[in-house]
């Protein structure tokens, strides 16, 4: 989102990965939901969701609902959809296939996907011998 020009404005942290941003506010609910994140652009024009999702957590009810919601959020008084930032494992691509064609938002321009390389993500370093 950074790369994108938004500036996280709350997150839903602490997280070990939040860095500063586990001091920033907690989001705000949409509909029951509540994303990970919420940024803006400079201008405060442009406001974006951001959802990550482990690879047990990407193909369930909940997520389903969230993606549902802040995938279909629109600016006021428009048609135009708010960008939709979903980070999943690298190895959960597929089931984020899935998720998305349920809630039918397969496809829709505003859903960024980012796929993270599952070594990224391990928890603990391997060790070569």
């Amino acid at each position: 989102m950074s790369v994108d020009g938004l500036r996280v404005t709350s997150y839903d942290g602490p997280t070990p990965q939040g860095g500063l941003w586990n001091s920033l506010p907690s989001p705000f609910t949409v509909a029951g939901v509540k994303p990970d994140l919420w940024a803006v652009d400079g201008n405060k024009s442009l406001v974006a969701v951001g959802e990550a999702k482990t690879a047990a957590d990407v193909c369930n009810a909940h997520t389903a609902v969230q993606l549902a919601v802040f995938g279909r959020l629109a600016y006021r008084g428009t048609s135009r959809r708010c960008p939709l930032y979903i980070a999943v494992p690298h190895s959960a691509a597929r089931s984020l296939d899935r998720v998305l064609a349920f809630t039918g938002l397969a496809g829709a321009p505003n859903i960024i996907r980012i796929h993270v390389p599952d070594v990224l993500l391990e928890t603990r370093a391997r060790v070569r011998s």
